[in-house]
């Protein structure tokens, strides 16, 4: 699913005029993954910009939260997308689009309703505040799927990332640091 190593870059865009400026910046970093968000007005313009240039990407669509946002990453071919929650209703909408969905879980109720509607990977969010890898670590014990795959998003940073890149079913990790919205603007 992820390209080249666990490190994914999401973005929040406010500018689409400046999305294939920071897309040039960050491949030419070696960042090929990216979760750009649906927070802003002008998120869907810069997720089309950069999915349509010279950049090979692998783009993941953050925020979605309904079924408008869905059809949204149907219509561009984008192969996955996450929430910050376990929704059903999207969950089972992404299902019946092909959209592999990756939703938002901090406990293991999320976790069994993400399962039951064949979620392949869990967004543990947000990681830091949930309690770090020792809670996901609880919440593995307590699901009787123990090689669940997670991606870590959430007040991890350049300082507390390595047990992340560490542990056994984290296979990709989101950051925002690494294209802060404040360097973006």
């Amino acid at each position: 699913m992820l390209i080249d190593n666990k490190i994914i870059s999401v973005l929040t865009i406010k500018d689409y005029k400046k999305s294939l400026d920071l897309a040039k910046c960050l491949y030419d970093s070696g960042i090929v993954n990216l979760d750009i968000r649906l927070r802003t007005q002008q998120s869907k313009k810069a997720i089309e910009l950069i999915k349509n240039s010279k950049f090979k990407f692998n783009i993941g669509i953050g925020t979605v939260l309904s079924l408008e946002d869905l059809y949204f990453v149907k219509s561009l071919g984008i192969k996955y997308a996450y929430s910050p929650n376990t929704d059903v209703k999207i969950l089972n909408n992404a299902n019946k689009l092909d959209i592999q969905f990756i939703p938002g879980i901090s406990n293991i109720d999320n976790v069994i309703s993400a399962v039951k509607c064949n979620c392949k990977y869990l967004k543990y969010y947000p990681a830091e505040k949930s309690g770090g890898v020792s809670n996901l670590d609880l919440i593995i014990a307590k699901s009787t799927i123990k090689n669940l795959k997670f991606i870590a998003m959430g007040g991890i940073t350049s300082i507390n990332i390595k047990p992340y890149l560490k542990h056994k079913n984290i296979i990709g990790i989101g950051t925002s640091w690494i294209a802060e919205e404040s360097l973006i603007e």
